[in-house]
């Protein structure tokens, strides 16, 4: 599959709920619960998920909400296992749940793990998800995916406000002792404007000057989304994600399905298409597969950079 601009569409996200058990404040007001949030079969998704394999999709990321929330998730996986569609298989979670399921997901065939983890302080991750005491669960979580085998697993953090450099020595000296991608995810004000956040200059200025060298840009490919790695001095590896301050558009090679059965082209465009009736009323694989490429010839070059206020749909209701 290829866009309007002849970008090559290999990976997709999917948001299996809206639903999660943190409210973060870059994401969402309040907790959406599974009663509050739309659910879609697994017979849906994997109509979709067999016409992107038919278009060339090599790569699937499940996300949420908190798609470990999803009831029909081990439904799918196994069937998304059991046809061998895709050659990397992944997922976004907020960890919190994580131990309970790790073993699970990697017997199920996911074999990458995003992990969201904005402070290892109590106060400050309490702050951060708008619930205390879920810091040691998350914790855990990532303790148990290393035991069942994940070997690579990253920690996404949003870069919320200007961070001290004591407190990003810590977030490495944790990425480093867990032997984890630590990456760094520019803020977008999908619940409107603040003050003023790092961009991607000033942040990687930031991490030069706490290591004491030049950040080396990594040229291997880590998985097939759109972070940016950097090798600090010591080897260890961090990634960034800065798409209002450092677009990464001319690349995109990802499109997003919401859990309410839509087709967005663009995380910060208001371009959807719905998919769900189609879906409904039987349409097969070749039939969805050729709605979506019609679709993806009317994506534009790029967003509009830091005029986010203009996006409708909120952060939580895109799928993060």
């Amino acid at each position: 599959m290829q866009d309007s601009q002849g970008r090559v569409i290999e990976y997709a996200r999917i948001s299996l709920t809206e639903a999660c058990n943190f409210c973060c404040t870059y994401c969402r007001p309040h907790e959406i619960t599974e009663a509050m949030a739309p659910v879609l079969p697994a017979s849906f998704w994997m109509s979709v998920l067999e016409a992107l394999w038919l278009g060339g999709v090599k790569a699937v990321r499940f996300t949420g909400g908190e798609p470990l929330l999803y009831p029909h998730l081990y439904e799918l996986l196994e069937v998304v296992q059991k046809k061998g569609w895709f050659s990397d298989i992944s997922m976004t979670t907020n960890g919190s749940l994580l131990s309970q399921h790790a073993e699970k997901l990697y017997a199920a065939g996911v074999r990458r793990l995003n992990i969201s983890l904005d402070s290892v302080e109590e106060e400050g991750f309490a702050q951060a998800v708008g619930r205390s005491g879920q810091l040691e669960r998350v914790l855990q979580g990532i303790e148990a995916a290393k035991t069942a085998g994940f070997k690579n697993i990253k920690i996404n953090t949003v870069v919320q406000k200007p961070m001290s450099d004591e407190e990003v020595r810590v977030l490495l000296h944790y990425g480093d002792t867990w032997n984890v991608v630590w990456r760094f995810i520019e803020y977008m004000p999908f619940q409107g404007k603040q003050s003023h956040v790092p961009t991607f200059q000033e942040w990687k200025a930031q991490l030069e000057r706490i290591v004491g060298a030049p950040l080396e840009l990594v040229t291997d490919r880590l998985g097939f989304g759109p972070a940016q790695y950097f090798r600090l001095p010591s080897g260890q590896q961090i990634g960034f994600i800065f798409p209002l301050s450092n677009q990464y558009c001319s690349s995109c090679n990802r499109i997003r399905f919401t859990a309410d059965g839509y087709l967005r082209l663009c995380l910060l465009r208001d371009e959807d298409l719905e998919l769900k009736r189609m879906v409904q009323r039987g349409a097969d694989a070749q039939a969805i597969l050729h709605c979506i490429e019609e679709a993806l010839q009317g994506r534009y070059a790029s967003h509009d950079g830091e005029a986010i206020e203009k996006v409708e749909r909120p952060m939580w209701r895109i799928g993060g």
